[in-house]
C-alpha cells in the first residue's frame, strides 16, 4: 500500500467515524423524540378516557334532563286539568250559592205576612 493509498483509507476512515457520529446524533435524536412522542401518547390515551366518562357522564344527564322534563309536562298537564277542574267547582258553587239564595229570598217573600 503506498503513502497516498494509506492517506486516502485514513481520510475516508475519518469521514467514516465523523459520519458515524453525526448519525448517531441523530439516532439518538430519533430515540428521544420516539420516547417523547410516547410519551404524548400515552398521555393523550389517558385524556381520551377521561373525556370518554365526560361523554357517558354528559349523556346519563341528558337521558335525566329529558326525563325531568316529560315529568315537567306530564305535571303541568295535570295542573291544567286539576285547574279547570277546580274553577268548574268554583262556577257550580257560585250557581248553587245563587240559586240558594234566590230560593231563600222566594221563600222569605212567600213567610212574610200580606199587607193589604
Amino acid at each position: 500500500m503506498t503513502s497516498v493509498e494509506s492517506k486516502e483509507a485514513r481520510d475516508q476512515a475519518g469521514r467514516w467515524l465523523d459520519d458515524g457520529q453525526r448519525l448517531l446524533n441523530v439516532l439518538l435524536t430519533v430515540v428521544s423524540d420516539y420516547d417523547r412522542l410516547n410519551d404524548r401518547v400515552d398521555a393523550v390515551e389517558h385524556e381520551n378516557e377521561r373525556l370518554r366518562g365526560l361523554v357517558y357522564e354528559n349523556e346519563q344527564l341528558r337521558d335525566r334532563l329529558e326525563a325531568a322534563e316529560r315529568e315537567r309536562d306530564r305535571l303541568l298537564d295535570e295542573m291544567a286539568r286539576r285547574m279547570d277542574e277546580f274553577e268548574r267547582g268554583q262556577r257550580e258553587r257560585e250557581e248553587i250559592a245563587d240559586r240558594l239564595s234566590q230560593f231563600v229570598n222566594d221563600v222569605m217573600l212567600r213567610l212574610r205576612p200580606q199587607q193589604a
